[in-house]
Formats: structure tokens, C-alpha cells, sequence
């Protein structure tokens, strides 16, 4: 039965990835059309934003943290092992341009959530359920995003979390329970905190994390570093399933290229959350001096950029260590462990699998928090602001972390797919109805008004 369940899975993985990876790369390429690439153009300038308009409580650098750690998940571990073991070594050249072409989506996402957030009892909503409730004017679009939101949460922001986490304890002989108990007792804590202390938290253990895993990273790539051509040479030859085409079998060659592609697009998706609307979300909190009028929404919707790219370059990093150090070719390895393997390989195994797996717990942490703070705005927007409602909820979110270790990996990754591929159906859709509403002032403090309207969409 259990044999049958995931070939279910798998078959509604596939189904609605298809849709959710077209609908991505559609609104991304008509955006970045629209917008002259402005993701690629004014990232520099997104950088300048970070420090301004800060009036304490939930800051810009703590909104990007909070991005930034959400996306730095198992996503950079273990689910780059997976995409790896799964698409091969050219799946990160579909994800890296993946991500660029559809970053602009965090753009405007952004921006829209800004320009459509609503302030109710001191406490500022935005994202996708805000506006595309506004849009409709239908109270269940709302409640559609929110439970999709929620079912997103609970997997991709809490069991694979968890799951990856509680693997990497079997390296140190420990229960695997005793990572989501901690796990657990963390975000218990944390949600004790108010919005400065909360700020306080994200901004110093996110650019920590950082710093360690890269420098464990440049540490195995100087000790294999004979192997870095031999690994780039290696992913460039797998980005299209060659061998396919040379032996004259067109179809397998266009089915398994298009097997890279999907995994490519759905680890970028999945480790930059692309799509899914968290940004607008988490910005929608940050405080400042001129919350209204464009500029505001303009930087922080510039900075919003600054995520993606930075998950794009940790990841590729990743997938360089895997491949030189040869971890990523033994079958017996799945998951976090062929991450960990990797580093002691290079490292040594000398206190490396408990640097490792403190690593992995911020990693994971940061994520669980970014989702969990997400979905109970979300949560406390559709219900009018209900404490009972949030603490309920906080509960619940909170026991069922140690279920993510006792669960199977496989089955809580296509869980995590399927709500990501929906979750990217609706919000894709819901950018594409919006934007012609905004298209004359989004793009405006940002490029000059002739590019504006010669690429604005009115005008092809």
C-alpha cells in the first residue's frame, strides 16, 4: 500500500508541476521583459536600501534575514543531494537560470503586497491573500490561500525540516527525536518574543549561519580543489541528457532533459520560495518612516531581490562539494547524510558532524520560523485578528514538528512539491490578473519612463 501511495504522489507531482513550472517561467520572462531585467540591473542598488527607513521593530535587514534563512534551508543540504542524485549535476544550471528569469516575481509581489497592505488594530497585512482578496472581492479566494499557505507551512516549513534535521543525528548516534524535540523547544521559546526582540534574533543568527557553512564550503573546495574543473566541466556535459541524443532517440533525449529541467525548477522554487508569495508577506511587517507613497515599496521591493541571488550562489557552492569530493556517486547516501559525508571527507570527522549539525539546525530553524511567522499573518488576517485562532494554531504548528522524525523522506518531499506546485498555480495567476493594474507605476522609480512604456505590457 505504502508502494502505491508514492507512486500516487509521485504521479500528482508530476501532474501539477508541469502547470505551476510554465506558469513560473511565463510570468517571469513577461515581467523581466516589462521590467528591462531589472533583477539583474538594480541589485547593486537593492544593497543601498537595507538601512534605510528602519524605525525599529521589524526592520528591512530582519525582513531579508528572515528571507534569507527561510530559503536557506534543507533546500541548500539535502534537497540539493536530492535534486543531484535525481536530475544529475546539470540541474543546477536549470535552477541558477531559472532563478534569475523568475526572481522578478519577488519583485513584484512585493510591491503589490506594499501598495495593497492593510493596517488593522497597529498590525500591517500583506501578501497574496491580502490583495488577491481585494482583487476578487471574494472572502474564499482568501481562504483558499490560506489553507494552501498552511499545508505549505506544516511541509515544506516544518516536516522536511524536521525530517532532514533528525537524519544527521544518526551520525552521532542520537534518537533522531531528540533534533525536533529541540527544534521544538526553540521556536517555543521564540514565539515569547516581540517583533524588536523577534528582529533582534533573525538579524544574528541568519548572517552567523552564513558564515559558518561558508567557510566550512571554501575549507572542502580548497582541500579537493583538483576537482573543481573536472565537477564544472561535469555539469556543463549534464545539462542536456546528451548520451540520449547521440544515440539517436530523440524522445528519451526531450523526456529526460525535461526530467532535469522539472528538478531544476522545482529546487530553485523550492530553496528560493519563488512564486509563493513570502515575501510580500514578511515586508508587508517592516516598519518606517514613509510607509506611504511608492519609494518605500519600490525599496523594499528591490530588496527583496537580494534573496534569490544569494540562495543561487550558497546552493551552487553546495552542489560543488558534493561533486569534488565524489559523495554525491555512493548509492548508500540519501539526503543530509551525503551532505554531511561530503564535508567530513574534506574536513575530517573530528567535531565536523556537530559543527554540521548545528549548521543544519539554524539552517532548518530559520526556515520553520520564516514559515511559521507567515502563516499565522496569514491566519490572523482571514480571521480578523484572532488571538484564540494564533495560539491554537501556534500549538498545533509546534506538536507537529517531531512527526517530521519519524516520517520517511521521500513521502514528506512530494507532499512538499505537490503544495509548492499549487501554491505557485495560484499565486502565478494571481500576479498575472494584478499586475496590468500596476504596470504604469511599478517599474517606475526604477527604470526611465521611455523604457517603461515601450516595454510596459500595454503597448505589445
Amino acid at each position: 500500500m505504502l508502494g502505491l501511495s508514492l507512486v500516487g504522489m509521485s504521479f500528482i507531482k508530476l501532474f501539477l508541476s508541469f502547470p505551476a513550472i510554465a506558469l513560473l517561467l511565463f510570468t517571469g520572462f513577461r515581467l523581466s521583459i516589462a521590467s528591462g531585467w531589472l533583477q539583474i540591473r538594480k541589485l547593486p542598488q537593492a544593497f543601498s536600501f537595507l538601512f534605510k527607513d528602519s524605525t525599529g521593530g521589524f526592520t528591512s535587514v530582519a525582513a531579508v534575514c528572515a528571507i534569507v534563512g527561510g530559503n536557506l534551508g534543507v533546500g541548500n543540504l539535502s534537497g540539493t543531494a536530492v535534486a543531484l542524485r535525481t536530475g544529475g549535476p546539470g540541474f543546477i544550471v536549470w535552477m541558477t537560470l531559472i532563478i534569475v528569469v523568475t526572481s522578478i516575481i519577488k519583485y513584484t509581489t512585493c510591491y503589490i503586497s506594499m501598495s495593497t497592505s492593510e493596517q488593522v488594530d497597529g498590525r500591517v497585512y500583506g501578501g497574496p491573500v491580502v490583495y488577491l482578496q481585494q482583487w476578487t472581492k471574494k472572502h474564499w479566494v482568501a481562504l483558499l490561500v490560506t489553507a494552501v499557505t498552511l499545508v505549505c507551512a506544516l511541509t515544506v516549513g516544518n516536516l522536511v525540516q524536521v525530517n532532514s534535521l533528525s537524519i544527521s543525528m544518526l551520525l552521532v548516534e542520537k534518537p533522531p527525536l531528540f533534533a525536533a524535540i529541540g527544534m521544538a523547544l526553540a521556536l517555543l521559546y521564540v514565539t515569547t518574543l516581540n517583533a524588536e526582540r523577534l528582529s533582534n534574533v533573525i538579524s544574528k543568527v541568519v548572517p552567523g549561519m552564513s558564515i559558518i557553512y561558508l567557510t566550512l564550503v571554501i575549507t572542502a573546495l580548497s582541500r579537493f580543489s583538483d576537482g573543481i574543473v573536472p565537477s564544472l566541466k561535469l555539469i556543463c556535459e549534464n545539462v542536456f541528457s546528451v548520451g540520449s541524443f547521440k544515440d539517436g532517440a530523440f524522445m528519451a533525449f526531450m523526456a529526460e532533459t525535461f526530467a532535469i529541467v522539472q528538478v531544476g525548477a522545482l529546487r530553485g522554487v523550492f530553496a528560493t520560495d519563488i512564486g509563493l508569495g513570502l515575501e510580500g508577506t514578511v515586508h508587508a511587517m517592516v516598519k518606517g518612516d514613509k510607509r506611504i507613497g511608492n519609494d518605500f515599496a519600490t525599496q523594499q521591493s528591490l530588496i527583496s531581490l537580494i534573496s534569490p541571488f544569494i540562495v543561487a550562489i550558497v546552493t551552487f557552492l553546495t552542489t560543488l562539494v558534493l561533486l569534488t569530493t565524489g559523495a554525491w556517486t555512493d548509492l548508500s547516501l540519501i539526503s543530509t547524510n551525503m551532505c554531511f559525508n561530503a564535508f567530513m571527507r574534506a574536513i575530517g570527522t573530528d567535531y565536523t558532524e556537530y559543527l554540521l549539525i548545528l549548521v543544519v539546525f539554524c539552517f532548518s530553524f530559520t526556515t520553520v520560523l520564516t514559515w511559521f511567522i507567515c502563516s499565522k499573518e496569514v491566519l490572523s488576517y482571514v480571521s480578523n485578528n484572532n488571538k484564540w485562532l494564533e495560539k491554537l494554531w501556534t500549538a498545533f504548528f509546534i506538536l507537529m514538528i517531531p512527526l517530521g522524525a519519524l516520517g520517511t523522506a521521500e513521502l514528506f518531499w512530494d507532499i512538499a512539491d505537490i503544495s509548492i506546485s499549487i501554491s505557485i498555480i495560484i499565486n502565478s495567476v494571481g500576479i498575472l490578473m494584478i499586475f496590468g493594474k500596476y504596470k504604469k507605476e511599478i517599474f517606475t522609480a526604477t527604470i526611465e519612463k521611455k523604457s517603461l512604456s515601450r516595454k510596459s505590457w500595454g503597448k505589445r
